[in-house]
């Protein structure tokens, strides 16, 4: 089998598990992927263990009770699952951990929060993916005995750590509803500081394969309870995006748009999908702010945030360069030059973007639309609206329309 076929079975284990896969040739790194990305890999203290262990295939478990499993491929090469979730977020071995990674103080938090994000994976399921992977790439019967189990215990609390873990299932219905609710709050609070962050593409990976959540009891209406959990979703990342630079007036807005479009869907699965396009959306305007495309002078940044926090206002370029201590021509010409289109321009896609939104989610009529985003009038909108989406803002509304 190829390099490039290894892989490929490394991302996809990545995928289905939701856990950091490695592939390594003696302790060089070969490839890497983790829907969370956590930087520096968590591994890093275990890796000559594994790397030297006179064993084929085998699972090693930590003092924080996390599992790292491993197989080997052939001569020197080996691929490395895990962590999974630590069982202990605090105390002197999670200490121990960020002192040898030389996480700094500043960005603990994150990492201990990114690290109890990975999936709860008990070391019996471990073990049968084991001999799954190893009875496929050698073509014949892989019998459990032979993986290789080593547990390094150095807590007090051993015994009951011990039935603790090796009792835990991966799937949430098992977990038990304590550890399933901090694995659930743990995933919200790493989604809320990519949106905060405005890391959109790290939120993308991670609704590409998510662990499954705590969702609580659905009572009499399960459809009620998810809108209510949408609702709740709304408000949190809203929140989330203001504390990331965005304009509190933009995001009430936005906020109150995907509620009504929570309240007008009637299934559940379209519901989750709209939680995830809501949770982009809110980390996109974030990033269009952090990041922006131009390679993201002072500059620039100072500029689309002016335009972000004034977006339903008119913006005035005189009272613009006044404002940023600028004069007017020199605003222009060097917006221009970053950004690569007018100042002008930008004011009006930022605009129509705001529109599409209001088109699509809200009842509000064209007129109504255009006074909001200050608009000189409705005639005047929706020239600018067809100019910059070539279509007219009734056209867009009817075909991104709500079915009730």
């Amino acid at each position: 089998m190829d390099l490039e076929t290894y892989k490929f079975i490394c991302h996809s284990l990545g995928k289905a598990y939701t856990t950091g896969v490695r592939l390594y040739e003696n302790e060089t790194p070969i490839y890497y992927y983790s829907v969370y990305n956590i930087d520096p890999d968590p591994l890093v203290p275990y890796l000559h263990q594994i790397m030297n262990s006179g064993h084929e295939v085998g699972i090693i478990t930590t003092s924080l009770f996390q599992f790292y499993a491993f197989l080997t491929l052939e001569s020197g090469l080996r691929v490395i699952i895990g962590p999974t979730r630590a069982l202990q977020d605090a105390g002197k071995e999670m200490d121990e951990l960020l002192a040898i990674l030389r996480i700094k103080q500043e960005e603990r938090e994150n990492y201990v929060r990114l690290l109890c994000s990975a999936p709860v994976i008990n070391i019996e399921r471990l073990a049968w993916l084991l001999v799954s992977l190893a009875t496929i790439l050698q073509g014949r019967p892989f019998p459990i005995e032979k993986v290789w189990i080593e547990k390094s215990i150095e807590s007090t609390h051993e015994a009951v750590q011990i039935e603790y873990t090796e009792n835990k299932m991966n799937n949430i219905e098992d977990l038990g509803n304590s550890q399933a609710i901090r694995q659930s709050l743990s995933l919200e609070q790493l989604i809320t500081s990519f949106v905060e962050s405005g890391q959109t593409a790290r939120l993308r990976e991670v609704f590409s394969s998510p662990p499954k959540v705590y969702m609580g009891s659905f009572a009499h209406d399960e459809l009620r309870y998810m809108k209510n959990w949408g609702i709740s979703m709304v408000t949190c990342m809203s929140r989330a995006a203001i504390r990331g630079g965005l304009d509190s007036q933009k995001a009430y807005i936005m906020s109150e748009l995907y509620i009504q479009k929570l309240e007008l869907t009637q299934d559940n699965s379209s519901i989750e999908r709209l939680i995830q396009e809501m949770t982009i959306d809110f980390s996109e305007q974030v990033e269009k702010l952090r990041y922006p495309v131009s390679g993201g002078s002072p500059f620039y940044r100072m500029c689309i945030q002016y335009i972000s926090q004034n977006i339903f206002n008119t913006i005035r370029l005189e009272k613009m360069a006044s404002e940023l201590d600028y004069s007017r021509p020199y605003l222009c010409t060097r917006f221009k030059q970053e950004a690569g289109i007018s100042l002008t321009q930008y004011i009006q896609q930022e605009k129509v973007e705001e529109a599409k939104r209001l088109l699509q989610f809200s009842n509000q009529d064209l007129s109504e639309i255009a006074n909001l985003l200050s608009f000189a009038s409705q005639s005047h909108f929706q020239t600018v609206f067809k100019k910059i989406t070539g279509e007219t803002p009734m056209s867009y509304r009817k075909r991104t329309e709500i079915t009730k």
